[in-house]
């Protein structure tokens, strides 16, 4: 479970992440439907900037900076919450200012989704207290791969 959040807000609070110039990116590994515990967003709530939040160590699956219910209530009051759901192989990216949670999925079917969490090189973070499986450390430049590469793996 994870409750209402932005993920800057721990990024820059835990990580001392300087700006949200960061993204995420769920790839939907399994169909995701409005049965199986599909992401909640509120549209157009990242435009907001970094919002007031409580450092949430009990009902999400890890310690976050969650938003409170009078918050959440009137992001939604003004804007709606939206489920998205996709095929397995679907995509979706999202502002790391972009209010969001994910409920249980309580229902028989899988929903696994992967997450990539980028930013510019330049904005790394500048705390390390939280694992490195939370929070990397390698700030390398991603670099591009020649169009073959998979080919070349392959044996091809």
């Amino acid at each position: 479970v994870w409750q209402w959040h932005q993920d800057f807000g721990t990024w820059h609070r835990d990580d001392e992440m300087p700006e949200p110039r960061a993204m995420n990116i769920a790839v939907f590994l399994d169909d995701v439907t409005a049965a199986n515990g599909p992401l909640l967003f509120i549209p157009g709530s990242h435009k907001r900037g970094v919002l007031p939040a409580g450092h949430d160590v009990e009902t999400t699956s890890y310690p976050l900076w969650t938003l409170d219910r009078e918050t959440v209530g009137d992001l939604a009051d003004q804007a709606g919450i939206e489920a998205p759901t996709g095929k397995g192989g679907a995509v979706i990216m999202f502002h790391s200012n972009l209010v969001h949670a994910s409920p249980p999925n309580i229902s028989p079917f899988g929903r696994t989704i992967v997450y990539l969490s980028l930013c510019a090189v330049s904005n790394h973070i500048r705390r390390f207290k939280r694992a490195e499986w939370r929070a990397h450390r390698n700030f390398s430049a991603i670099q591009p791969l020649a169009d073959n590469c998979l080919k070349e793996l392959n044996g091809a």
